[in-house]
């Protein structure tokens, strides 16, 4: 009588990891489609700097332009580029605080795929909007006499300048996500915070309007800096200084 072998299991093999670029995309997608999703997020990403293009225009043209021999829109655009950067960041934080909340990156660190997926996903996502809402904000800025006068290059290079500055400020947005214990401790603190940057900048009005006790402040300010960069990209200039600026700020 023959005895039958029987062969011992076999342990299920785990599934191979994700590439990180796999990953990667895969969040990118996900946070894309996420905003994409939500009108009231794409209504206030495109519409609202436009209505404070207009706002703005209308209300501090002409006081403005006494400071410099330029048209406001030519400074103001890029100001109110600097802005949407900063406050679709904020968009962007209040999104990644409710997926620690909810307990998705917990599931996420379960799976096989790299632990900064998911941030860098976001990140890259959230330039993406930016570049929806600078491409919409400078073709109405257009129309009220902004130009891009330094060539083909620089004006591509204004979108770049654009977008890097859109993830340099997601990271503060992240970190503070991060540690905050609700929604409400995260909303005021960064809304509060990007305004500060905002208006003590040059992407409103040109240093020389502010008072001499405030111009220290505004020169170093970060926002200054990318709104310094997107100036001279749209207008010309020397970019030493702006492009090194804008780096150190986005490395820190």
């Amino acid at each position: 009588m023959s005895t039958a072998v029987v062969d011992p299991p076999v342990a299920a093999s785990s599934p191979e990891p994700a590439s990180t670029a796999t990953a990667n995309a895969v969040f990118v997608g996900r946070s894309v489609r996420r905003f994409l999703r939500r009108p009231d997020s794409v209504v206030f990403t495109v519409a609202f700097p436009l209505l404070l293009l207009l706002t703005m225009l209308a209300v501090f043209s002409s006081a403005v332009e006494a400071f410099e021999d330029a048209d406001y829109a030519q400074r103001l655009v890029p100001g109110l580029t600097v802005s949407g950067v900063l406050f679709g960041s904020l968009g962007t934080a209040v999104g990644f605080w409710s997926d620690l909340d909810t307990g998705f990156m917990d599931r996420v660190r379960s799976l096989p795929v790299s632990p900064a997926a998911p941030l860098v996903g976001t990140v890259l996502a959230e330039a993406v909007r930016a570049l929806m809402a600078v491409v919409a904000l400078a073709a109405a800025g257009y129309a009220f006499g902004f130009r891009f006068e330094a060539g083909i290059g620089r004006a591509i290079g204004y979108f770049v300048a654009a977008m890097i500055g859109a993830m340099a400020f997601t990271w503060i947005g992240l970190y503070v996500a991060t540690i905050a214990t609700s929604q409400e401790s995260l909303s005021p603190p960064l809304n509060a915070f990007f305004l500060v940057l905002l208006f003590f900048s040059e992407g409103l009005v040109p240093l020389d309007a502010y008072p001499g006790w405030a111009q220290p402040f505004v020169q170093a300010n970060p926002a200054t800096a990318f709104v310094t960069l997107l100036d001279r990209l749209a207008r010309g200039g020397d970019l030493g200084r702006p492009i090194l600026n804008a780096a150190l700020w986005s490395i820190a």
